[in-house]
């Protein structure tokens, strides 16, 4: 099975509270909201200088990832408030990793829960993966709950250079395996 031609087939995703959706160039505002806010981005990437570096990042997602990439769209506000990706997919090993960020204002109410358990769970169930991993900075708590929230286990920490600020950090990876993930949610 070719996983992204599955994951083209589920370009849009439902859930009671979001719509999971193809990112557009339409977020862009909505987007640099939190892409511009430092305290937002304080584990993920580099706040973005202004809104043609949001619309760029936007339009180079086309090019670099077209399928695989998700906005998560509050349905009660109409607004895209975060996105949420498979970072890497290895087609051998039938697994990939799992990242996302939100705007800070939407933190704390579960939002990324609900996005990450059911991508889990189409991940598993209609993709065809065999595991999903999550790698969180050790410092970032937050996100080291949602990846056990969403029943990852933590399989290992590790110390490895910041992509962006070269700092050395300890990461913290979870996973989660489709065989337990079918046992447990059955």
């Amino acid at each position: 099975m070719n996983i992204l031609v599955e994951l083209a087939r589920y370009n849009i995703i439902e859930t009671p509270r979001l719509i999971l959706r193809p990112l557009r160039i339409q977020d862009a505002r909505d987007m640099y909201e939190y892409a511009s806010d430092p305290e937002n981005l304080i584990f993920i990437f580099p706040p973005h200088k202004n809104l043609a570096e949001t619309e760029l990042s936007i339009a180079s997602h086309f090019m670099e990832k077209p399928l695989g990439k998700w906005a998560i769209e509050l349905k009660s506000e109409k607004k895209m408030i975060g996105t949420i990706d498979f970072i890497k997919v290895n087609q051998k090993r039938a697994s990939a990793t799992i990242g996302y960020v939100i705007n800070k204002n939407y933190w704390g109410q579960g939002i990324v829960t609900e996005a990450l358990r059911t991508l889990i769970d189409f991940s598993f169930r209609e993709f065809g993966l065999k595991s999903l991993d999550l790698v969180a900075d050790f410092r970032n708590l937050a996100s080291k709950r949602v990846a056990e929230k969403a029943q990852m286990k933590k399989i290992k920490e590790y110390k490895s250079s910041n992509k962006y600020t070269k700092e050395i950090v300890l990461f913290s990876e979870y996973q989660i395996e489709r065989a337990d993930y079918l046992k447990e949610n059955e």
